[in-house]
């Protein structure tokens, strides 16, 4: 009965211990416990993102530093006249649209340099440090499942680091890069072909602009006039029609008259004055500055790729147009793709060799040497290739459809391009000669006024006309100058001789430009 009873209190003695073991390891537990929630919660907060627009003074710091920086400091400024290859040369140089394609260019010439190292073998350098509130010991488990009773051992410091310097190569991921590389460059190529398309449409546009501004400097001084002898005639008009003189309807007609006029006169006016305006965007000009350009007399334009058959010059427009050369390249990238899907169906394999260090005073070794090979196949890309492969197919195909749609459209370009010089080529002799005649009657009628066998009216109207048909001589101009750069700009020839740099002067531009340019029939 004592041993029953004495083996039940050595029983509840033992579970009091263990409780109170409990206890004290729970008690040593809470605070870790504790600070391993706090950690958590303060980690989610912070992971915790709210998005936060800009505020009025930041974006108005954004706005004003663009503005700032649109037109450079260092942009030669205009001292006289511009002429039209001056005006072509600061396009070139200064114009933003061109600048962001130049920028383009240079991304992808940097991502060119950038994908060579994916190339080269990987050196990785590493540095682990570890630390613990007490010694690694451990036991040994015997083969009987009982742990052995010898004193507990380590191989281990408390704290400890070790580093190492690894160089390796994966003679796969060589593959992939060298074909990534070379699509890469390809887009290199894209980005130059779009920066020529860009190059080519902004000459255009100022061939035709340049046109127009002349056009304006020349006329707006005589709509000007125009405008104040409407204004004259209307008042009198109106003063006689206040006094009764003379008969009442012909009179109103005659007000009618002047005010078509002067509303004429202000369509034109208004017309005229934002073509300089046009002109300076396209020369990244600050748009309140004021400069003349040069007024040349209008001169016959005869190019000699126009006396090409369309079949030739479609022939040269697909080999040169840098939309056809685009899709080539793309082709190309569309190609590199399928040989790199191929690859990848290979298995992976990296040598490596590197050195290493441990500061564990335990080891033998603390430094050596290790090399080595590891092999590993992805076997899901086996079977996604076909999934790849059609992927791959599909993207040809577009880009195949793609080019021959681009092929009819390149050829209708190039037939109606020409068939539009010409046709503006006869449009301008007919608009010169109804200039020249307009402007001999109004020779004529303010002869006629001064000497006083004509009334002003009949001055007004024939000043008119003659305004006007200079306007439409002016106008057709500027049409074909901008037909005449396009017809090179549809056949894919460059609009500038050689490759630049941005480091050139507005001078010599204007002077390769003049070059060029007057090669082709400008003179």
């Amino acid at each position: 009965m004592m041993n029953k009873v004495c083996g039940g209190s050595m029983s509840v003695n033992k579970r009091n211990d263990q409780t109170l073991e409990k206890s004290e390891r729970s008690g040593r537990l809470r605070p870790l416990k504790l600070g391993m929630m706090s950690m958590l919660m303060i980690t989610v907060a912070g992971c915790t993102v709210t998005p936060t627009p800009f505020t009025k003074a930041e974006l108005a710091t954004f706005a004003a530093d663009k503005s700032q920086r649109a037109i450079a400091a260092t942009q030669e400024p205009v001292t006289q006249s511009i002429d039209l290859y001056e005006a072509m040369a600061r396009a070139l140089k200064y114009n933003l649209d061109h600048k962001l394609e130049l920028a383009e260019v240079s991304l992808r010439y940097a991502e060119v340099k950038d994908g060579e190292f994916d190339m080269l073998p990987d050196l990785v350098g590493r540095v682990n440090w570890a630390d613990r509130s007490n010694d690694p010991f451990s036991n040994s488990l015997q083969e009987d499942g009982t742990v052995s009773a010898g004193q507990a051992s380590t191989s281990e410091d408390i704290g400890s680091y070790d580093a190492d310097l690894e160089l390796s190569w994966d003679i796969l991921d060589f593959g992939l890069s060298y074909y990534r590389a070379q699509q890469t460059a390809d887009k290199f190529l894209i980005a130059e072909e779009q920066r020529r398309s860009t190059i080519n449409r902004v000459i255009e546009d100022v061939r035709t602009s340049y046109w127009r501004a002349v056009a304006a400097q020349r006329l707006l001084v005589q709509v000007d006039r125009l405008e104040k002898s409407a204004n004259r005639a209307l008042s009198s008009a109106t003063q006689q029609l206040n006094r009764g003189e003379g008969d009442r309807l012909e009179a109103l007609r005659y007000q009618r008259e002047m005010l078509e006029t002067i509303r004429r006169a202000q369509e034109l006016r208004r017309d005229l004055s934002v073509a300089k305006n046009q002109l300076a965007a396209l020369m990244n000009l600050p748009q309140g500055q004021t400069f003349s350009v040069v007024l040349p007399d209008h001169h016959h334009l005869k190019t000699p790729i126009t006396a090409l058959s369309s079949e030739k010059m479609t022939e040269m427009a697909l080999r040169n147009r840098p939309e056809m050369r685009e899709i080539a390249y793309r082709l190309r990238i569309n190609e590199s793709e399928e040989d790199s899907s191929l690859l990848s169906l290979l298995p992976s394999m990296r040598g490596y060799l590197g050195v290493n260090y441990d500061s564990n005073d335990l080891l033998v070794n603390n430094d050596w040497t290790q090399w080595g090979a590891r092999v590993s196949w992805d076997l899901m890309n086996i079977a996604r290739y076909p999934l790849r492969k059609k992927v791959v197919a599909g993207q040809e195909a577009l880009l195949d459809a793609r080019a021959l749609a681009l092929t009819q459209a390149i050829a209708t370009q190039v037939y109606v391009s020409n068939k539009r010089f010409h046709s503006l080529q006869k449009e301008a002799k007919v608009a010169k000669r109804l200039h020249e005649v307009s402007d001999r009657i109004y020779r004529q009628a303010r002869s006629e006024f001064n000497s006083g066998v004509s009334s002003e009216r009949e001055l007004v109207r024939e000043n008119l006309n003659a305004i006007l048909a200079s306007l439409r001589y002016d106008a057709t101009y500027a049409q074909m100058q901008g037909a005449f750069a396009n017809v090179y700009a549809a056949v894919g020839l460059d609009a500038f001789d050689g490759r630049l740099t941005g480091n050139e002067s507005v001078e010599d531009l204007a002077a390769s430009l003049r070059k060029l340019w007057r090669s082709r029939g400008d003179k």
